[in-house]
């Protein structure tokens, strides 16, 4: 008897470096072909500095996937994810029903890429401003020495 799959929805964060889509995508399809998932979509969500160094990753590239799969998978599938070295964490949620707006759906990566890197370039830029600031103000010995502590 087979077995009922589940639709699920995952989203994973990859190294940021990847020379283009399809390279930084394949670690993703990877996980999911071993697993024995039945892919329905998988494209690249947004590319985006990372709140905090991941394994000494600032910045980090999110693909959003839909695929079918057998609930029994799922724990391998978590298992792989975290034993590859190139998805740096994943979400995993069960969909009850995945329409095809949802597949068919425009990522913020499709619709306004110029608009994201100009963006995470200011405030990359306002960051680095702020740690000169405060290079500058630990290099600063603001004490006086105009005081005579020989009386």
């Amino acid at each position: 008897m087979e077995q009922m799959k589940n639709s699920y929805e995952g989203m994973f964060l990859v190294d940021a470096g990847q020379p283009n889509t399809d390279t930084a995508l394949e670690p993703v399809r990877n996980v999911l072909q071993r697993a024995d998932a039945e892919i329905l979509s998988l494209k690249p969500w947004d590319e985006r500095r990372l709140a905090y160094e991941i394994e000494g990753r600032k910045r980090g590239l999110y693909i959003l996937g839909y695929f079918k799969l057998d609930a029994d998978k799922v724990a391998e599938l978590e298992h792989d994810c975290l034993l590859n070295e190139n998805i740096i964490r994943m979400l995993l949620l069960r969909k009850d029903t995945v329409t095809e707006a949802e597949l068919e759906a425009p990522t913020p990566a499709e619709t306004a890429p110029a608009e994201a890197s100009e963006k995470d370039e200011e405030i990359s830029a306002n960051e680095d401003r702020d740690d000169s600031q405060d290079a500058d103000a630990e290099g600063s010995d603001d004490t006086d020495d105009d005081t005579d502590d020989s009386l």
